[in-house]
């Protein structure tokens, strides 16, 4: 269910949401005891099979343990803020990242939130969440009595403990809020009336009279993590497959570490559903992005906002009252405290936060400054959200599409998708359906046409509103009935623009600004993606599953179409040196002799790739000749200029890998790296910024656990400082922490399904597992996805390993 908001007194009331009431109630509940199967398959694939939903929860957890252990335990703990209290204050250095996040989160309290509302949550969701919860805590069993072990990040660690069915479900919540309200928790710890370090937390009155220690005063200068996700999703109807039955195309690009990481896996209760793919670390039982026999379907990122920040007119007075409706209400004042590990022990330090009836008061002194005159509040859609689980579920349970379809219309879990299905007949479905903010007419007004919040929102994505009037305060989520959705027998797609490009013969507009733009101009991996569909169909017309598998796996990229241009202009100054810079001129010869070895490709052996990464990277649209047309944006901005302007971004790309330390003509491989413990493996695959469909990039900023990855740090790409796009090019390469994840390609016969898959960081992220990095050894190998064992005779011929857990319920 989602509470529509418990903080908000301008709610008339709860207004419980939902009210969905599974038709398959009877395996909610179990008996006192069952046995759960987990078979694993090639690359440690896990097909979990139960007699209840509290079984399936139960095996689910005990294989995510024995692959991801670590990973849980450090996400139940932050979610909870109590990392500092066995971590100490900082990450690295003098950072307060642990400090800070336990603030944040005992701030937004989702832990409480989940606990207040777990009687009330559906009997599905308590028996996945209870038994993931016993499966998980048996595991930790087995390992305290040498029958299984813990990865060395986590080994013999205090904060490695059992959970509860609480734990589980406040884990999902913190995924459905981590880019709306969860990116802003260090501007609720910054937000303080006063004009200094006021904001900060204090440590709370000892008995001892000895000095303090300690005190989070040591960075103060915040910014705001902006977390990015993506994703390719292709769902092809009978109109435009070989076979005249549905196919579907998924590509979600995520974190490869931390509690956003993928992995695959296959549930299936007896009497119930079985259903294949991939789920969030954590996620209780049932699959996130996969198929059954029916449907398949996969997830993008939603461009559309989940929250809204409103701006609060305050009393000159008194800077914690401010207008609303006409009269003065109050800001209110609270307080949490959390434990901290500091040379003196374990200390309590206290925080002052401030909320008011719309949201929490947040404070950065660039954009939202606590003044005299204003103050501003977030306020998010998701932050009572626990409706994910059930509708997880629905969608595993769903044997046609129009009750996959039916779930949208029950149920609002999805917290920042867009989804897109195909079923066996042919048939495909897109819809947005994440959270978003049932804005009141003026609102949506005021972000279209306003000319200040309409251009702060074009700029920057933020939903700025006046807080004054309870008639711009929204009450809820848009509904389904006015949700950008499309159902056709061609084609929907999606790469995170925005839902009017899901189909170009069918350009869909007219729904709230806040689900994004329509007429703008695509990112280069959506025009790729667009251009794929219309021309990458082969000799008839048509797509297969090989076809679709060589797109998703594929390592070309758009730009790869500008290289006879550059070529072309290297011609036309072959011989000079030109000014790169008003302090530095260049030969051309070197890096247009090096440019013209590149094979258009990313491979891991593709000379001359990085030069072609750096320089893509700095092409700017003014670099081209046709600049953005509405009325053509699957092919505009387009065709790189033959002008000295181009060859002096070429140059600065090979000056930057000079700088670092490479050839300008090295092969991809030798800079581009997935690490995998010791092991260096050269990764293939493109740049986002080169037009690329299957991307990779060095940034993670999703992953928050305690022993994330450290690299070294980026080098100062710009030789300008008007050129400030990233590649994270560093002295050690391209360290690949973050793109294509699950790789999934799903079609219909006669038959049913017919799948193949493959996650590219591998099952486990245990050094110790054999299953740590035998797909990542298969990806970079070129080799390509593998089939995925769907039917119990399948399972049994491919099958690497098999236990039987035996379930009691207390």
């Amino acid at each position: 269910m989602k509470l529509k908001s418990t903080l908000i007194p301008v709610v008339a009331g709860f207004a419980l949401a939902g009210g969905h009431i599974s038709a398959h109630e009877s395996t909610s509940t179990m008996s006192l005891s069952e046995d759960v199967k987990i078979t694993r398959t090639q690359h440690g694939v896990p097909h979990i099979q139960a007699k209840s939903l509290f079984g399936l929860g139960y095996g689910n957890a005990y294989a995510q343990a024995q692959d991801h252990a670590c990973i849980l335990a450090d996400g139940y703990v932050r979610v909870k803020g109590e990392r500092a209290k066995y971590l100490g204050p900082h990450k690295n250095g003098q950072d307060n990242f642990f400090v800070s996040l336990d603030l944040g989160y005992k701030i937004i309290d989702l832990h409480g939130r989940v606990a207040r509302e777990y009687a009330n949550l559906s009997a599905d969701t308590r028996a996945l969440a209870d038994g993931f919860a016993a499966g998980y805590n048996q595991y930790l069993q087995d390992v305290s009595v040498g029958k299984a072990a813990l990865a060395p990040a986590c080994s013999g660690q205090a904060w490695v403990k059992p959970i509860s069915g609480v734990d589980v479900v406040a884990s999902v919540l913190a995924s459905a809020v981590q880019n709306s309200i969860g990116r802003l928790l260090v501007q609720i710890l910054q937000a303080n009336p006063g004009t200094g370090n006021e904001w900060l937390p204090t440590i709370a009155k000892q008995e001892s009279k000895q000095p303090q220690p300690w005190l989070m005063a040591s960075n103060t200068n915040y910014q705001p993590k902006q977390l990015t996700q993506g994703s390719n999703g292709w769902a092809m109807g009978h109109e435009v497959t070989e076979n005249g039955r549905g196919l579907l195309l998924a590509n979600p690009h995520f974190p490869f570490n931390g509690n956003l990481r993928f992995w695959a896996n296959h549930a299936s209760v007896e009497g119930d559903f079985s259903t294949m793919g991939a789920s969030v670390i954590g996620v209780p039982g049932i699959v996130n992005i996969g198929f059954n026999q029916d449907v398949a379907w996969t997830h993008t990122y939603s461009s559309a906002r989940h929250e809204v920040i409103y701006q609060l007119e305050l009393n000159p007075t008194n800077p914690l009252q401010y207008k609303f409706d006409g009269q003065w209400v109050d800001i209110e004042k609270h307080q949490v405290n959390v434990e901290v590990l500091t040379p003196m022990g374990v200390l309590t330090m206290k925080k002052d936060y401030f909320t008011t009836p719309i949201g929490y008061v947040v404070e950065d002194q660039r954009n939202f400054k606590w003044d005299s005159k204003n103050a501003y509040v977030v306020r998010d859609t998701n932050l009572n959200n626990l409706e994910g689980i059930d509708h997880w579920l629905a969608m595993n349970r769903a044997s046609n599409l129009d009750e996959f379809i039916d779930t949208f219309k029950t149920l609002d879990g999805l917290a920042f998708n867009n989804t897109l299905v195909a079923d066996k007949h042919g048939e495909v479905f897109y819809i947005d359906d994440s959270n978003v903010p049932d804005l009141p007419a003026a609102g949506e007004e005021l972000l279209r046409s306003h000319p200040v919040i309409s251009e702060v929102y074009k700029k920057t994505r933020m939903a700025v509103l006046p807080g004054t009037s309870s008639a711009l305060v929204y009450q809820q989520e848009v509904p389904y009935e006015r949700a950008p959705k499309l159902r056709r027998n061609d084609y929907v797609l999606n790469a995170n623009n925005s839902y009017w490009l899901t189909n170009l013969k069918e350009k869909l507009r007219g729904y709230s600004p806040l689900y994004g733009h329509v007429d703008y101009k695509q990112t280069r991996r959506t025009r790729y993606n667009l251009n794929l569909m219309r021309f990458a169909r082969g000799a008839d017309g048509k797509f297969d599953r090989h076809e679709l598998e060589s797109i998703v796996t594929g390592t070309s990229a758009s730009f790869e179409l500008y290289k006879p241009t550059v070529m072309a202009t290297c011609a036309l100054y072959a011989g000079q040196t030109i000014a790169v810079t008003e302090t530095l001129s260049m030969p051309v010869d070197p890096a247009c002799k090096a440019f013209a070895k590149w094979d258009g490709k990313f491979n891991a052996d593709s000379v001359s790739a990085p030069l072609a990464k750096e320089f893509f990277n700095l092409l700017e649209d003014e670099d081209l000749l046709i600049q953005f047309n509405p009325a053509f944006p699957a092919v505009t901005p387009s065709i790189v200029k033959a002008e000295k302007s181009t060859l002096v971004k070429l140059l600065a790309a090979s000056k930057q890998l000079e700088n670092a330390g490479f050839a300008i003509d090295a092969p991809l491989g030798e800079l581009q790296f997935l690490q995998k413990g010791d092991r260096r493996i050269p990764w293939p695959g493109s740049p986002h910024n080169s037009g690329g469909f299957n991307i990779y990039s060095t940034t993670n900023a999703m992953d928050l656990t305690s022993f994330a990855p450290q690299y070294a740090a980026p080098m100062k790409e710009v030789l300008n400082e008007n050129w400030t796009i990233s590649t994270g090019l560093s002295t050690d390469g391209y360290p690949i922490n973050y793109g294509s994840s699950w790789m999934m390609v799903v079609g219909f016969d006669e038959h049913g399904p017919q799948a193949r898959g493959l996650l590219t960081y591998s099952q486990s992220n245990n050094p110790n597992s054999p299953h740590f990095t035998d797909a990542s050894e298969h990806y970079a190998a070129g080799k390509g996805l593998i089939d995925l064992p769907y039917t119990d005779a399948q399972i049994k011929q491919n099958k690497v390993s098999e236990i039987t857990l035996s379930v009691k319920k207390d």
